[in-house]
């Protein structure tokens, strides 16, 4: 495969799983037009919310999800992968959730989920503090996967301050890493677009990155500004802060024209 198209879904989510899933469809279709291979959404796309309580009340086990059981029919029924970017999940007899990445294929099959390594705990300021690990289970596994001979490797969010873990993925042969996201708006504004130009880049290879955007339940605020960069750190396709659909097409001979120009990702 020479050429990849990629739609993004950057949207504001409502407050339950049932919500998102139809919207969510609704965007799905207006894809059509552009006829993507692969379909992405942000973090949090089936609930988003400052309320803890109000989280694990109205999460769903992958199971039952509607977003799950809606993409999964329209994958078949439109010959596209999805990646949902993550869902906020329960697991049965545990306590606490996981920020769970699922890959459906042109069958409508799951064939890859990536739970989020990096839990996101910080203070971006005195009326916004987070703590992913009180509420989260965090993932141990980096996980990656074939779509027609493209090795594509999964990430959220937190994850992107974290090279380390993007540079694993590159050397077993990512060239392409997802970034579903649902950035804050004052580190979505100082660190968004410097931080994914610079895993393209030190990694020669095409970040995906869709993130969330607008105000949600509690009044949690996302930062938006989804955007897809090439291995040289050009950003071929970017969003604002409202809701919308990239469509991108990537020649995926760029990866090895610049590996071949810069070779760092051999010599590390």
């Amino acid at each position: 495969m020479k050429e990849l198209k990629i739609s993004q879904i950057q949207f504001e989510a409502k407050s339950t799983p049932i919500k998102n899933a139809k919207l969510l469809e609704k965007y799905f279709k207006k894809t059509k037009i552009f006829g993507p291979n692969l379909i992405c959404t942000p973090e949090c796309s089936n609930i988003i919310t400052n309320d803890k309580n109000y989280l694990i009340k109205n999460s769903t086990y992958e199971s039952n999800c509607p977003i799950i059981r809606m993409a999964k029919l329209y994958a078949v029924e439109n010959i596209v992968n999805i990646n949902i970017g993550s869902l906020l999940l329960r697991e049965k007899n545990k306590k606490k959730l996981v920020n769970r990445s699922i890959f459906i294929n042109t069958k409508g099959k799951i064939i890859k989920r990536y739970d989020k390594i990096n839990m996101f705990d910080v203070n971006i300021s005195k009326k916004e503090t987070h703590r992913e690990s009180h509420t989260f289970k965090a993932g141990k596994k980096i996980e990656f996967l074939k779509l027609n001979k493209v090795k594509i490797g999964f990430t959220i969010c937190y994850d992107l301050r974290f090279p380390n873990l993007f540079r694993k993925l590159a050397k077993r042969g990512s060239e392409i890493i997802l970034m579903p996201a649902a950035f804050t708006v004052p580190s979505g504004k100082a660190h968004w677009e410097i931080l994914l130009r610079s895993r393209a880049i030190e990694n020669g290879l095409f970040v995906v990155a869709t993130n969330m955007c607008g105000t949600h339940h509690g009044n949690r605020k996302t930062y938006g500004h989804s955007m897809l960069i090439n291995p040289w750190g050009d950003i071929i396709s970017k969003a604002k802060s409202h809701p919308l659909i990239l469509n991108t097409s990537i020649d995926l001979r760029e990866i090895k024209n610049i590996r071949n120009k810069i070779p760092s990702i051999l010599n590390a």
